[in-house]
């Protein structure tokens, strides 16, 4: 497996803290965000990595150029951020296996193995497998809703009157089939969760966690994700 990790954020929401440190360096117990992603994943048996960069990117390239996977990391820098699946389109020659595509402000105290299973074991049609969490603040996140089956029937991103507390974690596993739904819309930034996802209703299976999941992108879920990291 391969994995696309999105670091390139300005994590404005976490200002001041963010002014000098990039929201991927930083700490969450003795890890810094991205590493809490590269050894989950290398744990999982990911070989090689793409990190994208723009904010502070000269602090992301020298941590990785110090990194004990940096010769298993490749840099992606954006100069104008392209949204999450721009990032994806732009790297397509990766994706030609499995690929994790993980937002790294996301801090998950699930080790992943039963998504790699629910992923290898999906219905034919699908190509791609989305982490899921209950949340307590569905306004804010990207809502779906499943069948029987465990695949997506709706996605509806951040709903003024919201129909299910399941939310997407912006965590995927992608099959290389995923690369024909990458073509770039008429839009000036290219998302995951605005562009692709509506339409693959039926093509997602999803995995949802019962640990510990939460964007740490607020000084106030930061604080949270920390406690916990004291705490497993």
């Amino acid at each position: 497996m391969n994995a696309l990790l999105l670091a390139a954020g300005l994590g404005a929401r976490l200002y001041p803290t963010t002014k000098t440190t990039p929201k991927c360096l930083v700490k969450v117990g003795q890890y810094t965000m991205l590493d809490h992603w590269l050894y989950k994943l290398d744990m999982l048996g990911v070989k090689n990595f793409i990190i994208n960069t723009h904010y502070l990117s000269e602090k992301v390239e020298r941590f990785i150029s110090r990194h004990e996977f940096r010769y298993r990391i490749s840099i992606y820098h954006e100069k104008t951020l392209l949204g999450t699946a721009g990032t994806l389109a732009a790297n397509k020659a990766f994706i030609d296996q499995d690929t994790f595509v993980v937002h790294v402000d996301n801090f998950c105290l699930d080790d992943l193995t039963g998504m790699v299973d629910t992923h290898l074991n999906r219905p034919e049609q699908t190509v791609m497998t989305m982490l899921t969490f209950k949340t307590n603040n569905p306004k804010n996140c990207g809502l779906v809703t499943t069948n029987k089956n465990n695949l997506m029937t709706s996605f509806v991103e951040k709903p003024i009157k919201p129909r299910s507390s399941i939310a997407n974690g912006a965590v995927y596993l992608i099959s290389k089939e995923f690369k024909e739904h990458l073509s770039k819309p008429n839009a000036p930034v290219f998302d995951i969760s605005i562009h692709i996802l509506p339409k693959l209703l039926g093509f997602v299976s999803c995995y949802k966690t019962t640990k510990f999941f939460i964007d740490v992108g607020t000084p106030e879920n930061l604080e949270l994700a920390r406690r916990q990291a004291i705490v497993k």
